[in-house]
This record gives structure tokens, sequence and C-alpha cells, in this order.
């Protein structure tokens, strides 16, 4: 269990540095975020390709449908995530994205089932009334964008979660076939999101790739990007879709904590820190604390006597 929880403990850190660290660059130097994160997701993709190759490239990964499908399914989420922004702070969408933690345990429910514990439901509730009084402040409560935006982001996520857990490029011990694995996501993901800024622009030609944009994207994408994807994914495969679902509830504490640290070191100029908020968050990592003591409990052999 202790490797489980080392890689798990890894990828949550790893986000939440690679959250923060974007965060900083796209305001301080006004990059722009769509070429930042495309080659991100290059840099990150071919340097674990390059990592996990047997003897020459393979790129067994990219022919797989499932692989095509996950990545298109992360590029949908990052959209209707970056949309949700317009709306709510990153500390409030994180709130609302905890959402996920019912919905995932729904979802292994109807597509494994797998029946979640009774004392499960109590976290699951709790969970919830965290994010309500958050939705009645927005204008429109349930109806307003940012709701319906992060319902179809979290729909993604979950299928997507659910997908890599199960993928079979996923499913073995070989440290070399996730990073395969992993480098084809990416890639796959980058692709997507040249189609899409293709239809929605015209083209990438008006961009203003400067040196420190590409240099930033590219060592960022090796050191973050891609180790957070192959640790996620790993994680993922060690723990389960419901328990990494659960644990990323923490990265909006830890986020906030980092983006504070920016602030206060003048990195970045804003702070969106709000008291209000971090009580709702907190109560969504409380909520998700009784999920994951209950399935603990459940999973517990029952001792013999």
């Amino acid at each position: 269990m202790r490797p489980a929880i080392l890689v798990t403990v890894a990828a949550i850190l790893s986000w939440a540095a690679l959250i923060a660290i974007s965060r900083i660059l796209l305001v301080r130097f006004g990059f722009d975020p769509w070429a930042y994160t495309f080659l991100q997701l290059c840099a990150g993709g071919v340097c674990l390709l390059a990592i996990g190759r047997q003897g020459r490239l393979s790129l067994a990964s990219l022919k797989r449908p499932t692989t095509w499908l996950l990545g298109l399914l992360r590029v949908l989420s990052a959209a209707l995530f970056t949309a949700v922004l317009v709306w709510v702070s990153a500390m409030e969408a994180g709130v609302l994205a905890a959402v996920n933690v019912p919905m995932v345990a729904v979802a292994v429910w109807l597509v494994f089932g797998r029946r979640p514990a009774r004392r499960e439901w109590i976290g699951h509730m709790v969970v919830l009334a965290a994010i309500v009084p958050l939705v009645l402040t927005l204008e429109g409560g349930f109806a307003n964008p940012a709701v319906v935006l992060m319902l179809l982001n979290e729909v993604c996520l979950v299928a997507g979660t659910l997908l890599a857990e199960r993928h079979p490029d996923n499913s073995g011990t070989d440290p070399g076939a996730r990073a395969r694995f992993t480098g084809a996501v990416l890639l796959v993901t980058a692709g997507l999101f040249l189609v899409l800024r293709v239809v929605e622009d015209g083209g990438v030609g008006t961009i203003d790739w400067s040196p420190p944009l590409v240099i930033s994207a590219v060592l960022v994408g090796v050191v973050l990007r891609g180790p957070s994807m192959f640790l996620t994914f790993w994680s993922t495969r060690l723990i389960g879709a419901q328990n990494y679902t659960a644990c990323c509830t923490a990265l909006p504490v830890i986020g906030m904590g980092l983006e504070q640290a920016a602030y206060h070191l003048g990195l970045i100029d804003i702070s969106r820190f709000r008291p209000e908020t971090v009580l709702l968050t907190a109560g969504v990592v409380a909520g998700t604390l009784i999920v994951v003591a209950a399935r603990v409990r459940v999973s517990r052999p029952a001792p013999t006597g």
C-alpha cells in the first residue's frame, strides 16, 4: 500500500506545482495559453515516448482507439474547465469540481457493479452540502453557465479516469509501457488541441512563438506535465478511479497555498483568496475523508478468531 500512497501524493503535488507555475508564467509574461499548453503536451509526450522506448520508438498505444478517446476526453475537459474560469475563480472551480466524488461513485456502481458502502453516502452528502451554498451565490444558481459547464467537464473527467484505470496499456507493472502509453495520450491530446485551434481561428500563425514561451513550455512539459500524467495513470491503476478522484479534492487546498505563496513573494499581483470559499473547500475535504474512511473500513479483512 505504501507505493500507492507515495505515487498518489506525488501525482497531486506534481499537478499542484504545474498549475501554480503555469499561472505565474501566464500572468507575469502574458504567454498565449493555447500555445503554452500545446507545447507542454508535445514536450511531455515526446519525452515519455523516448524514455519508454524498447530498442526503437514504439507507437503501439497510438494505434488503439481507446487512447484517442482518452485524448478527446482530456481535450473536452480542459476546454470546459477553461470556460468555467470565465465565471468563477480557480478556487471556486475547485469546489464545484468536487461533484466528481459522488459522480464517479455512481458511475462505478452503474458500470462495474461496485456499490458504494453505506457510510460512504454520508461523505457524498457532506460534499454536496459544501457545493450547494456556492452554487446558490452564483447568478442563476444551478442554471449558471459555470455549473452546467462544470458538470459536463466532470462527466468527461470521470469517463476518462475510468477508461485510464481499465486501459490495457496501463494494466501492467512495466514503467516503460506506462511511459509509452502516457506519452501517446499527451501527443493525441496535443494533436486534438491543434485541430480545435485550427477550427476556431483558422490557424496558429498569429501566435507570438517567442523563445521565452517555447523554452518555458518545453521545460514545464518535460519536468511537470509529463510526470504529472504518468503518476496520475499509475495512481489510477494502483488505487482505482474512485480513490484517485477523491484524493484530487486536495488540489484546491494545495493550489491555494502555492498561489498565496506566489502572491506574497510578488510573483503574481492578484490574490483570489476568499475566506468563505476556504470554508466550503474544508467541507469538501471533510466529506471526501468520510468517503475514503468508509471505503477503507469495508476493504479491511474481517478479523479471524
